[in-house]
């Protein structure tokens, strides 16, 4: 009996396996644009890592920095420096120990993971249009309302002393335009996008990115490319792989019963406690994906989904301990209750917005 029960439970996790990868309707023509966009967006996740200066970026948030230019550098700065949960700690507590100020500080540390480029594709893959645009823009905003709240609470509270100097890079060899490298990655972008619309565009544009690979890039650079997206490949695939076979297990014993009383209406104390687990919980690099799917299957709301995949892979309790250790109890508990209740408020809104 017990046997018999566990495989069906590990049943359901290769199910899960098969639907993503295959679809509903097992069809290799779905295999095989699953692949492809999965190639590309680690292709561009890879491109840059490998092709674009973290210390560029970096030196935004430095103190002699207008503001407003620190603020939105951070909000956007997931999605230019490919960081995950894993990478961002050291990265916040490097431009904390720089001289950035709280602000611009949090903004980055949240944005970060919630933006890095390969969740925002995954997201569009799994929820759709909606709910992807949902999750960068709230992402952003979120990101920018918890930075400009922690600034007015504490910044006049504490006195950062800069390292000074650490925010300058040499100069590097510009070996392309800013606009050949801009193409570049638009294309890449492009051939992302391009695949749900038609599969020629896709090649128009690889052909397109082939001639530059040849004309504009050294082989060096190109190694460095290939290295970079096999090392993002061999960290996550596993994980995402696990993630999904989890998620269809926790889909199996996360019946209509137990989902709807706890998660299955848009209502604030909903999302409240979705953003909470979220907050709480570890998620690897983007397995918080396919188990909010496994939790809208079992009947939870659109609303506090959104809520977990915001509040999700920004914190955890492993997270928080780090965090705590670099601003201090209290600023870190301010932190993380205005992650919770703002992801919560995003959520409450999706859930409007989306089903009216």
């Amino acid at each position: 009996m017990f046997l018999d029960n566990l495989a069906e439970v590990l049943l359901e996790g290769v199910r899960a396996l098969s639907d993503y990868f295959t679809g509903e309707e097992r069809e290799v023509f779905f295999l095989f644009r699953r692949v492809i966009s999965l190639t590309i967006a680690f292709a561009l996740s890879g491109a840059i890592v490998a092709l674009m200066s973290p210390g560029a970026v970096l030196q935004y948030f430095g103190p002699e920095t207008d503001k407003r230019i620190s603020y939105l550098v951070a909000s956007v700065s997931g999605a230019i420096l490919a960081v995950c949960s894993c990478s961002v700690l050291p990265m916040f507590a490097s431009i904390r120990k720089k001289g950035a100020g709280i602000g611009p500080a949090v903004t980055f540390l949240f944005s970060g993971p919630a933006v890095n480029v390969l969740a925002v594709v995954l997201t569009f893959s799994f929820f759709g249009l909606a709910v992807g645009f949902v999750r960068i823009v709230g992402a952003v905003a979120v990101s920018l309302v918890i930075g400009i709240l922690m600034y007015l609470i504490w910044q006049k509270k504490e006195k950062v002393t800069a390292d000074q100097g650490l925010f300058t890079q040499e100069e590097e060899e510009r070996r392309r335009k800013v606009w050949q490298s801009a193409l570049f990655f638009l294309v890449l972008l492009g051939m992302l996008i391009g695949q749900y619309v038609s599969l020629y565009v896709t090649l128009a544009l690889s052909i397109a990115l082939v001639a530059m690979i040849i004309f504009w890039f050294e082989l060096e650079e190109l190694k460095e490319w290939a290295r970079a997206t096999g090392d993002l490949a061999k960290r996550i695939i596993p994980l995402f792989i696990v993630g999904i076979f989890i998620a269809g297990i926790v889909g199996f014993f996360l019946t209509e019963d137990i989902m709807v009383p706890l998660a299955g209406t848009n209502t604030y104390a909903r999302n409240l406690l979705a953003g909470t687990f979220g907050a709480f919980m570890y998620f690897a690099t983007l397995t918080e994906i396919p188990i909010v799917q496994a939790f809208l299957e079992s009947g939870m709301h659109l609303g506090p989904a959104t809520a977990l995949l915001l509040a999700g892979p920004s914190l955890s309790l492993p997270n928080m301990i780090v965090i705590a250790k670099v601003l201090g109890i209290r600023r870190s508990f301010t932190y993380f209750l205005l992650v919770i209740l703002l992801s919560a408020v995003v959520g409450l809104s999706a859930g409007i917005w989306i089903y009216g």
